[in-house]
């Protein structure tokens, strides 16, 4: 069911495997920022007494990173996916149909692994 995307030159395809490179750098760069602050913050509360003020305030702060941290794994996830996908030479087709992804959600989302609809429908899916 593969649909080549004719939207696709080589010079594009490098050009977000660049971008990709990058954002996965950054995000796995925040990912052992946000773990080394949680650990640091837990080594804090286990070596000083707190009110139950900053008890909250940390846990706030503790599920907070941790909300970010597994919402930047599942980009990181996409991303990796998505080199992946330039490596087989699939990038740009849906993974759940195999239709070209529109050139224009590429360039804003280099990670894009589904078209626009397929991707309302599976966030439609996840609400439920």
């Amino acid at each position: 069911m593969s649909k080549h995307n004719e939207a696709l030159d080589p010079e594009f395809i490098q050009k977000q495997k660049q971008r990709l490179e990058e954002l996965q750098a950054e995000l796995q760069s925040s990912l052992d920022f946000r773990l080394e602050d949680e650990m640091e913050m837990q080594d804090t509360r286990t070596n000083q007494s707190h009110t139950s003020g900053s008890d909250a305030q940390n846990s706030a702060q503790q599920d907070n990173n941790r909300a970010v941290r597994a919402h930047d794994r599942m980009r990181l996830q996409a991303v990796r996916r998505a080199l992946e996908k330039i490596e087989e030479g699939t990038y740009g087709q849906s993974e759940q149909s195999g239709d070209p992804i529109p050139r224009a959600r590429l360039e804003a989302a280099p990670s894009a692994l589904y078209t626009v609809a397929e991707e309302e429908v599976r966030e439609r899916e996840q609400d439920v």
